[in-house]
């Protein structure tokens, strides 16, 4: 396990990586011959372990990268299968806000006005209108130009969903 600590392997590693190097010391032992220099076998063993060594710490930068393990999979397991009804109608609401504003710029100051306080804040038509000083016709009107308008800005962001519904 030193020569393995030696050679630049994480604490963390070293009994994986030892138990490779004996594994491929098994494997390959019987092709192992004897030189006539001194410590032939020594060179060889630092030889097979060096190759195990860079092989093993190889394979292990590149699944570095990638989750797994233990921890990841209790974390996996804590993760809903679906979104619950309160995400779904949170998520919704984000999508109709930010779809809104993307759009905006498009209607009148007083059409944006009757539409979010009725359909956003959901003020009554006839307070919106008195305080507007126009007709609940005209809000009714805006309001549903500006809901198309913003149905159709939702379904630029996903098209496949339109074709579905044809």
């Amino acid at each position: 396990m030193r020569l393995v600590a030696r050679q630049g392997v994480p604490d963390h590693h070293v009994q994986d990586a030892t138990q490779q190097i004996l594994i491929a010391i098994g494997r390959s032992i019987e092709n192992w011959k004897p030189d006539e220099r001194p410590a032939s076998f020594r060179r060889w063993l630092s030889t097979v372990s060096r190759n195990v060594v860079i092989k093993f710490m190889t394979r292990e930068r590149k699944q570095a990268g990638s989750p797994g393990g233990t921890e990841w999979g209790e974390q996996l397991k804590e993760i809903p299968a679906a979104p619950d009804a309160t995400q779904v109608a949170r998520y919704q609401h984000e999508l109709i806000i930010w779809a809104a504003d993307q759009v905006r710029h498009e209607f009148l100051a007083t059409s944006w006005a009757a539409f979010w306080n009725t359909a956003i804040e959901g003020k009554s038509v006839a307070d919106v209108a008195a305080k507007l000083n126009i007709t609940p016709g005209s809000i009714y009107m805006s309001r549903s130009r500006i809901v198309a308008r913003i149905r159709n800005r939702i379904e630029d962001l996903n098209p496949e969903a339109r074709k579905a519904e044809n």
